[in-house]
């Protein structure tokens, strides 16, 4: 929701989730402060659907929330399935690449820390991103793990708040205040 602020002023966001209501959703919104009216909504699944969107709106930011909860009804498989996930990915890489949109896929990790299900999703998409951390603590690491367009050798660091995710400037004075004299 804080990256769909950000756009503001800059085009249309559509947020498209396959496991959250537009209620949760706007809740969300309301308590992170954010102002932005073009963003859209979309609560759906089947993957024509949220095509069909992506090509009526046009907008500037697309977010699938998750990849995993997406089907194409052409296909038999399960949802969550190698060959279910392949199709999403590539039907909405070649709508949004073909009209410049940009796109966030926003995947599911095992309690192992990797990708849920296939990793051919990895393999499909320009970056993945892992924004990890522990369930009680406040602070959250985005480490690069793949990036077509540079490196993957930085990272940031994040503190978790009542009004969303608020970057660490100097992660070294975090570190060093939690450890004993």
């Amino acid at each position: 929701m804080q990256l769909c602020n950000q756009v503001k002023g800059e085009g249309t966001v559509l947020y498209v989730s396959g496991e959250e209501s537009a209620e949760q959703i706007k809740l969300r919104a309301d308590r992170l402060g954010i102002e932005n009216e073009n963003i859209m909504f979309l609560g759906e699944t089947n993957i024509e659907d949220v095509d069909d969107s992506i090509l009526k709106l046009n907008p500037k930011l697309v977010i699938i929330d998750s990849v995993q909860t997406m089907y194409s009804p052409e296909l038999t498989s399960a949802i969550g399935s190698v060959s279910q996930v392949r199709e999403i990915t590539s039907q909405i890489m070649r709508i949004c690449k073909e009209r410049k949109i940009t796109t966030v896929l926003i995947g599911h990790v095992t309690k192992d820390g990797n990708i849920a299900g296939p990793r051919v999703l990895e393999h499909m998409v320009d970056t993945v991103l892992y924004l990890e951390g522990e369930r009680y603590f406040s602070y959250r690491i985005l480490r690069g793990i793949k990036n077509r367009f540079g490196s993957t050798n930085e990272i940031g660091m994040f503190e978790m708040g009542d009004k969303g995710m608020k970057e660490i400037t100097n992660p070294s004075d975090v570190m060093i205040s939690e450890r004993d004299r």
